[in-house]
């Protein structure tokens, strides 16, 4: 390797060893872990692969103001989301909704370390949705909010769950909580879906996303060197 293009990665290396502070314009978080009790009889997946739902947080580029979208996939069958649950590393948050057409009625909450998503740590923000009986976030549905905080970007919400002395996996960087999954069961000749299952956005490691970066500039180098 010519020490122009040696100089050239170790300035790239630094730059993604820096990455963390400089705004990303988006996040996204892959519900594909299942974290559910493993003794609950009454614990099941939703169907189809995963990853069963998806948030994304985007700041377009600039910072005080994200939009917040949480998608459900559409293989998930009659399952549907009664909470989720993720994670700020700043306060001083408001929000608001933008799109919740597909669901009768939701609230989101602030306050930190403060909400415990099954036998996991504890979460900043608790995102409710209807109770039984109201119209949930199901498949290929998806749901929007307006987060407003001073300097706020996608990755404020790149942050992880704290930990309990009862924590049992995690710490996660978002959970969620899905109703109605399972085999149809015959209840006074009606069809009810009477299991459950937690899922949760696992984090990739850093040392993951720096070198599949760090190989991508030397596949990079190599084509110019060769041009």
């Amino acid at each position: 390797m010519l020490l122009r293009d040696k100089f050239t990665l170790l300035c790239a290396t630094a730059a993604l060893l820096t990455a963390g502070t400089v705004s990303a314009a988006t996040l996204q978080l892959d519900f594909d872990y299942d974290f559910s009790d493993p003794l609950d009889p009454d614990s099941m997946l939703p169907d189809g692969p995963s990853p069963w739902a998806t948030a994304v947080f985007d700041d377009q580029g600039s910072a005080g103001t994200v939009v917040l979208t949480i998608s459900v996939a559409g293989t998930v069958g009659a399952a549907d989301v009664g909470s989720v649950y993720l994670n700020s590393d700043i306060g001083g948050l408001s929000f608001s909704t933008i799109d919740d057409s597909a669901v009768t009625s939701s609230s989101i909450s602030y306050s930190s370390n403060t909400y415990q998503a099954g036998n996991d740590g504890q979460f900043d923000i608790f995102i409710d949705l209807p109770p039984p009986g109201g119209d949930r976030l199901g498949a290929g549905e998806s749901i929007s909010f307006l987060i407003s905080g001073a300097g706020i970007t996608a990755s404020t919400f790149n942050s992880l769950s704290n930990p309990t002395p009862e924590s049992l996996t995690g710490p996660f960087l978002g959970a969620m909580q899905f109703l109605d999954t399972g085999e149809c069961v015959i209840v006074n000749e009606e069809c009810t879906y009477p299991n459950s299952a937690w899922v949760a956005a696992v984090p990739v490691p850093a040392a993951v996303w720096l070198f599949g970066s760090a190989l991508g500039m030397l596949g990079w180098l190599r084509r110019k060197r060769n041009v």
